[in-house]
């Protein structure tokens, strides 16, 4: 599924930033000390001094004693990545789209971090599991290619789903052509929850510098070929983009190499 050039990034980047997230975190793998996180692990006898939010009155109440629920601390961190599927993304693009999202998830487990993969187009397609682990990672994405593309691109559902999974902070990564990015960023008030990571997957025409009597005859790449036109929405998206992700915004060239193109994202910030 990852190319083999992909697959020796991975490997070097797996040893070099694993320092780095360690230092942004208390740690990214869970470890069995007491916390309140997502796994519970088992229910003890009360000590003096433990949280009194977590006695199970149940077991109390049966025993006699006072009992306590003890919980893995969460100590890894949360990804999510929302990757689009839609129309708009096919050819190199889409082939370009899946080897980011696929590099990203591989990359955040091999450092003990937990991913949420949305992938969505007019509507999201996600089945809302945690992934943390590679085998997961690979079945995910072996289900994502038998997936149908939708016609459009629907960010506000796509967001709203990952929120109402996990309305906490997180790092999320948005793998996108962004078409009509403007038309969304203009109608919903968003909220940035988590870091947001922008990686545009650029189109070939937008890429390619028409001479202007040219760029007027041309057709623009949009989500159904019965929407193309000569009016490109590209400017205003781009500009959309820049403003919401800010320094967190790298652009991919499908006819580029990609592991050189990858590397800024993790210059930009520690990414966890």
């Amino acid at each position: 599924m990852l190319s083999p050039e992909l697959k020796r990034l991975l490997q070097v980047l797996q040893w070099e930033t694993k320092k780095k997230f360690s230092t942004t975190r208390q740690g990214f793998l869970a470890r069995s000390e007491r916390g309140r996180g997502l796994d519970f692990k088992e229910v003890r006898n009360y000590h003096y001094g433990d949280d009194i939010r977590y006695i199970d009155w149940n077991v109390t109440s049966r025993t006699g004693e006072l009992h306590t629920k003890e919980y893995y601390e969460e100590r890894d961190a949360s990804i999510i990545i929302f990757y689009d599927i839609s129309e708009s993304l096919s050819g190199s693009k889409k082939d370009t789209a899946f080897q980011m999202a696929l590099f990203l998830s591989l990359f955040h487990v091999k450092i003990g971090n937990r991913v949420l993969l949305v992938s969505f187009s007019d509507n999201q397609k996600s089945s809302g599991k945690w992934l943390r682990t590679e085998t997961e990672i690979f079945f995910t994405f072996a289900n994502i290619t038998k997936q149908t593309k939708g016609d459009g691109t629907n960010y506000a559902e796509a967001y709203k789903f990952a929120f109402k999974l996990y309305p906490k902070f997180a790092t999320s990564y948005w793998i996108s052509d962004f078409n009509h990015f403007a038309n969304y960023t203009n109608s919903n008030k968003l909220f940035k929850i988590w870091e947001p990571i922008g990686i545009w997957i650029e189109d070939e025409l937008d890429i390619l510098q028409y001479p202007f009597w040219l760029r007027m005859f041309r057709k623009i790449s949009e989500e159904k070929i019965s929407f193309r036109s000569s009016e490109s929405t590209y400017s205003k998206d781009l500009k959309a983009a820049k403003k919401f992700f800010g320094a967190n915004l790298v652009k991919i060239n499908p006819n580029t190499k990609l592991s050189n193109q990858i590397l800024p994202l993790f210059k930009t910030k520690q990414n966890a």
